[in-house]
């Protein structure tokens, strides 16, 4: 609990005359002489006195510094160098906090007057002299629960700062969060857009390209049949050998070939990472369906290669695994999170060498999927936290801390599967999805 009870109070009697701390002392510790002579330790309360204005704002001072504080003060109001509105006004200056006990002898100093020289204050009680011991035991009483509560309720209103900044923070964060959610939806719906758009003109481009391809080969095969005909006419042999040369004939039929063939490849990359743009950017669709796992994995590759392309090497061994049930869009998320984890996992360990190996097997009712990578791994004092919202080990704007988090919940929640981690510190780590191969409902 925030609220912390006082077991020992320290209160201080400035009086010309030194009765009134010898009274108090034996009223509540019954000697005259207890706080004088005990271990302060040993004493509820230890009662101090001086006489002047200046040991009082010393005394007090010392208390403050060593943060041994006086909770109460009673204050003669006619002392030897002052008045005791006077000194009352300096104690607060040093310790805001300090209840105090103005002690007065008819006539003392009237409401107006003490308004005027201390403002309005619930920190501070009159009693006029003389009083009984009954008078003093409930004042004395009643001045420290004063403190304790004001003390109390200055550390809720801390506590609740705490939390207000606390939560004010996780909204700020989760607001950005969701800006970024947004701005990837809209992504997501310009990407489909955009892979619409590519997919017509990539496939008239590979069909022109490959009509091309049958068309230089048919040239080709003319040019041939021409060489052997024109061979007999040894005449005009010469010149045109010397017209093929000048063509560079010899060089376009090597190289034409070629430039259809690696043109082809390109097309076809193309048009694949346009499907797979295609699949992917439907993540915001909450309807299920049945997908090849292996092939959701080979579309989030093509996705996510640039972020591994240049730190690790990727190895697939994709098992006879059976459709599964999910929500596609959302897997292939999870399978694009932990590629981009592990891929950037590899580049802060700077270690070269980077692999990142993924496995598929139908183990039971399930169907597993393993992603492992042999990064610097994850430290073991955090390793129970990787899947907490908000949690990173990167550096500030590197990363939200939401991608395995999200992840979890996918699996876990929105699948009921499983999502573990197995780490070993300089070795790697590997993450392991077990899906049911039907959702549960």
């Amino acid at each position: 609990m925030f609220i912390e009870a006082e077991e020992h109070y320290r209160i201080l009697a400035v009086d010309p005359d030194p009765a009134l701390r010898s009274r108090l002392d034996l009223m509540f510790n019954g000697s005259e002489h207890a706080s004088l002579t005990y271990r302060p330790e040993n004493l509820s309360y230890m009662f101090l006195g001086c006489t002047t204005m200046v040991e009082a704002s010393a005394a007090i001072g010392r208390g403050v510094k060593s943060g041994q504080i006086f909770q109460l003060v009673f204050v003669e109001n006619n002392l030897p160098d002052g008045e005791g509105l006077d000194l009352i006004r300096q104690l607060w200056l040093t310790d805001a906090d300090l209840h105090v006990v103005l002690s007065t002898t008819s006539p003392g100093p009237n409401w107006e007057q003490i308004v005027a020289t201390l403002g309005e204050s619930d920190q501070l009680l009159i009693l006029e002299k003389p009083f009984s011991d009954l008078e003093l035991r409930q004042v004395v009483h009643a001045a420290l629960r004063k403190w304790q509560l004001s003390k109390q309720s200055q550390n809720v209103m801390r506590y609740m700062e705490q939390q207000i900044e606390q939560r004010t923070r996780a909204i700020e964060q989760a607001n950005k969060n969701l800006l970024q959610a947004e701005k990837l939806a809209a992504v997501g719906q310009l990407a489909a857009g955009i892979a619409h758009e590519i997919a017509t003109p990539a496939q008239y481009v590979g069909d022109n390209l490959r009509a091309i391809g049958d068309f230089f080969a048919s040239i080709t095969h003319l040019l041939e049949r021409y060489r052997t005909i024109l061979s007999a006419q040894a005449d005009h042999r010469q010149v045109i050998d010397d017209l093929e040369r000048q063509a560079d004939l010899a060089f376009i039929l090597e190289d034409a070939p070629l430039a259809i063939e690696q043109s082809l490849e390109g097309i076809a990359q193309i048009v694949r990472i346009v499907q797979a743009m295609k699949g992917f950017s439907h993540s915001g669709q909450s309807n299920a369906g049945w997908i090849n796992v292996n092939l959701a994995l080979e579309n989030t590759l093509l996705i996510a290669r640039n972020s591994y392309k240049y730190v690790a090497e990727v190895e697939t061994h994709f098992g006879d695994v059976p459709t599964i049930e999910c929500f596609p869009g959302e897997l292939t998320q999870v399978f694009l999170n932990i590629i981009v984890n592990a891929a950037q996992a590899i580049e802060d360990g700077k270690n070269g060498g980077g692999k990142i190996e993924i496995r598929t097997s139908a183990v039971d009712d399930f169907v597993e999927i393993r992603i492992a990578d042999n990064g610097p791994g994850i430290p073991e004092p955090i390793r129970d936290r990787i899947f907490d919202p908000f949690f990173t080990t990167k550096d500030f704007g590197k990363g939200s801390g939401q991608g395995l988090h999200i992840a979890y919940r996918i699996v876990t929640q929105q699948h009921g599967g499983t999502l573990s981690v197995v780490s070993e510190t300089g070795q790697g780590t590997e993450f392991l999805i077990r899906l049911n191969r039907q959702l549960r409902r």
